[in-house]
C-alpha cells in the first residue's frame, strides 16, 4: 500500500487545506486508484488531529473521488479527466439554463440582492488577509451559495432531477473548487476571475439577457475540467 501521501512542509491544521492536498493527489495521479486511505494514516502523515482528517475524507468522498469500505477506510476512485470534462459540459448546459431561464423570466429584487451580497462577500473573503486555505473556504461556501440559488431559482424540477445523475460524480457537485496549495497567491487571483463571471452572470439575468446568461454560465461552469487538465 502506497504510504506517501504529502511532504512534510504541506501540513496544516486546516480543514481545506487537508481536503485540497489529497483531492490534488488523487488528480495528479501520486494516490492512485484502489489505494486504501484512512483518518488515520492521513492524520498522521498530515500531522493534523482525527477531526479535520475525518472531514476532508467525508468531503472527498462527497465529490465522488474516494469510496467508503466495508469496515474502516476507504479506496481511492479512478479519476478520468475526460469524463470529468463530459458531466461538466453537461453541468454547464444545466446550469446555462437555469441562469438563462431567470433572464427570460426575471428575478424578483430579493434574490437579485442576495445574489449581489454573495458577489460582495466573496470579493470581501478573497481580499482579507486569512490564510489561501481559509479564503478558499470562504469561496467554496460563497459559491455553493451563488449556484445553488440560481438553480433553484429557475424553478424548474427537470433541471434538478438532471444535475442530481450527476452530482456524486468527482468535483461536479456545485460549489466544487479546484486547488492548488501549493500556488496559492496564483489560485487566489484565480477565484478572483471567477467572482468577476459571477457579476457578468448576475449584470447578464438582471439585464433580461438570456443568451448572453446562458453562454456565461456555460462557460464558467467549464473552468474546473479546463484547469484540471492543466494542473494533472
Amino acid at each position: 500500500m502506497p504510504q506517501t501521501l504529502v511532504t512534510a512542509d504541506e501540513n496544516s491544521t486546516s480543514d481545506q487545506k487537508v481536503v485540497t492536498i489529497l483531492r490534488q493527489r488523487i488528480m495528479d495521479g501520486s494516490l492512485k486508484a484502489d489505494t486504501k486511505i484512512s483518518e488515520v494514516l492521513v492524520s498522521e502523515m498530515l500531522d493534523v488531529s482525527r477531526t479535520p482528517a475525518r472531514m476532508a475524507l467525508q468531503a472527498l468522498e462527497s465529490e465522488g473521488l474516494i469510496r467508503k469500505r466495508e469496515g474502516r477506510g476507504y479506496t481511492v476512485l479512478s479519476f478520468d479527466s475526460h469524463e470529468l470534462a463530459q458531466a461538466y459540459e453537461v453541468r454547464g448546459v444545466l446550469e446555462g439554463l437555469a441562469a438563462g431561464t431567470l433572464a427570460r423570466e426575471g428575478i424578483d429584487e430579493a434574490l437579485a440582492t442576495d445574489l449581489r451580497q454573495i458577489i460582495e462577500d466573496i470579493d470581501t473573503v478573497l481580499a482579507s488577509d486569512q490564510d489561501p486555505a481559509q479564503r478558499v473556504t470562504g469561496f467554496q461556501s460563497l459559491n455553493r451559495d451563488f449556484h445553488q440559488a440560481i438553480m433553484a431559482a429557475a424553478d424548474n424540477r427537470f433541471i434538478g432531477h438532471a444535475y442530481q445523475r450527476l452530482a456524486h460524480l468527482p468535483l461536479v457537485s456545485l460549489g466544487s473548487v479546484v486547488f492548488n496549495a501549493n500556488k496559492a497567491e496564483e489560485e487566489i487571483t484565480r477565484l478572483k476571475f471567477a467572482n468577476m463571471q459571477h457579476r457578468l452572470i448576475l449584470d447578464a439575468i438582471l439585464r433580461r439577457d438570456a443568451m448572453r446568461a446562458e453562454s456565461l454560465m456555460r462557460e464558467h461552469a467549464n473552468q474546473i475540467p479546463i484547469y484540471t487538465d492543466l494542473l494533472v
